[in-house]
């Protein structure tokens, strides 16, 4: 018998959440990641995006749970050089913790989870900070693109999945002043703002599809004002 079988899953994350502060404390990036108790600030709102949110049987429990995350990364203030870790500010997607039951992907299909809808936040910050140049640290794309062209409401290669325990959405604040996040989560849509006391001019963004294996893949080439960047594991199934 394996020795993953022996450890319950409960057990299993502990020991990954317990691994990557281990990890982070001997690259020293513990000490360089926005903690709960960061200072709270109010700056002027510098870039803006907005997605919709689809209706659906769970699109109620999919507001409450992108509100209640928002609170804990909402106005922190992010010093130059900090790093953001969606995963140090959120906590654990479960019921003790307020989260709802949503619709999130799970082994290459659409299933129920506590924290559904999660990565919809993860995915606009990651395309927010994109587009203002930041530089980033971890980023995850969904393995399946569910989506058609007209169901489609971000570009292919701007998700961004989250995982808590397994994957987690980090980015540096690479400006030489503070910035933060302002949001607002309305019946349709979710809108997100990058605060600073500096204007931030917004990066071209482009994402070039290449079909894969006879058009079973997409490859996602990722360019900010015209150069190419390396993005591992990019690629998406096709359905």
């Amino acid at each position: 018998m394996k020795l993953k079988k022996l450890i319950s899953p409960h057990l299993r994350l502990k020991i990954r959440v317990l691994f990557t502060c281990v990890k982070d404390v001997l690259s020293s990036h513990y000490f360089s990641l926005v903690k709960k108790n960061a200072n709270i600030i109010n700056l002027p709102r510098q870039l803006s995006m907005n997605q919709p949110i689809r209706k659906n049987d769970f699109s109620e429990n999919k507001k409450h749970n992108l509100r209640l995350a928002i609170k804990h990364i909402e106005n922190k203030e992010i010093l130059p050089q900090q790093i953001f870790s969606f995963w140090q500010l959120i906590p654990s997607p479960t019921p003790q913790n307020g989260f709802k039951k949503g619709r999130n992907l799970l082994g290459n299909k659409l299933d129920l989870d506590y924290g559904g809808g999660l990565c919809q936040l993860s995915g606009i910050l990651y395309y927010l900070v994109l587009g203002a140049g930041l530089k980033i640290l971890e980023r995850h794309p969904h393995s399946l693109d569910i989506y058609t062209e007209t169901t489609r409401y971000t570009p292919i290669g701007s998700d961004a999945t989250v995982v808590y325990g397994h994957k987690d959405l980090r980015f540096i604040n690479s400006f030489d002043f503070p910035i933060s996040f302002q949001f607002e989560v309305l019946e349709k849509k979710i809108l997100i703002y990058l605060c600073a006391d500096k204007e931030i001019k917004k990066c071209d963004l482009e994402f070039l599809e290449e079909k894969k294996d006879y058009g079973k893949y997409v490859e996602v080439i990722r360019q900010r004002n015209g150069k190419k960047e390396i993005c591992s594991q990019n690629f998406y199934k096709n359905l």
